[in-house]
C-alpha cells in the first residue's frame, strides 16, 4: 500500500497548517514533511497530537521528516537545533530528521 505524504511549507496563514494537517491524518496521509524554517512546526505537532488524542492515529503512524537547516549544519549546532524542533512540535521523537540542502550558509543568528 502505498504511503500519502503531505509537505508543509511556509507562508501558510496561521491555523491553515494546522487544519491542512489534520484533514490530511483523516484523509489518511502518514507521511508529513517539515521544517523549523517552515515556522508552522507548532502547528503540525498540534494537529498530530489532537489526532492521536482523538484516538484516530498511534504516534507510530505517523512518519515525520524533519530538516537541519543550512545555518546548523556544524556538529555542535545539530543536536540543539533537532531538541529545539522537537519542544516545538511537542513530539518525543521524528522518525528522519535530514539535511535541509547539501550547502551551509554563513551563521548569522542561532535558531537554537
Amino acid at each position: 500500500e502505498a504511503v500519502r505524504c503531505i509537505q508543509m511549507h511556509s507562508k501558510t496563514p496561521k491555523g491553515s497548517c494546522l487544519e491542512s494537517v489534520k484533514i490530511a491524518i483523516d484523509t489518511g496521509y502518514r507521511h508529513i514533511d517539515g521544517a523549523f524554517v517552515y515556522y508552522n512546526e507548532h502547528e503540525v505537532g498540534q494537529a498530530i497530537r489532537e489526532k492521536i488524542a482523538e484516538g484516530r492515529i498511534n504516534r507510530e503512524d505517523i512518519f515525520y521528516c524533519g530538516k537541519l537547516w543550512n545555518t546548523c549544519h556544524p556538529p555542535e549546532l545539530v543536536r540543539p537545533t533537532l531538541e529545539k524542533t522537537l519542544k516545538i512540535l511537542q513530539l518525543d521523537y521524528v522518525d528522519l530528521y535530514i539535511i535541509e540542502l547539501p550547502m551551509a550558509f554563513k551563521v548569522k543568528r542561532k535558531i537554537a
